[in-house]
């Protein structure tokens, strides 16, 4: 997954990964659901409506940065009036060129 970065990339680190956790809130409403991997492990009925709560963007180095969020999901069992619901966290790690292109590792996810 790609995205780009409109500000400036002046240097790499933590204040420029709050910068960057500025604009993926900003932002995530297109391409947020791209980081919520298959919940068949949960259950094959299990869905997501909600997308992503981003809890922190940490720099990891040599322009490389961690993306942390938290996603909620729920099972509908109506016939039997079991619903599940429950929230996962989950990071992926992404760089930053200087021309602010972010590419975001998905591997981990199994995407």
């Amino acid at each position: 997954m790609k995205l780009h970065y409109s500000g400036e990339v002046n240097e790499h680190g933590p204040e420029f990964a709050q910068k960057l956790k500025r604009y993926l809130l900003t932002s995530k409403q297109d391409w947020q659901h791209q980081l919520i991997p298959n919940l068949d492990y949960i259950d094959p009925r299990a869905l997501n409506d909600n997308g992503i709560t981003i809890t922190d963007v940490v720099y990891v180095g040599e322009g490389r940065y961690s993306l942390e969020y938290q996603y909620d999901w729920f099972v509908f069992s109506g016939c039997t009036d079991t619903d599940l619901t429950g929230t996962d966290s989950n990071k992926v790690v992404f760089t930053c060129s200087n021309t602010g292109e972010l590419e975001f590792d998905l591997s981990a996810l199994g995407l």
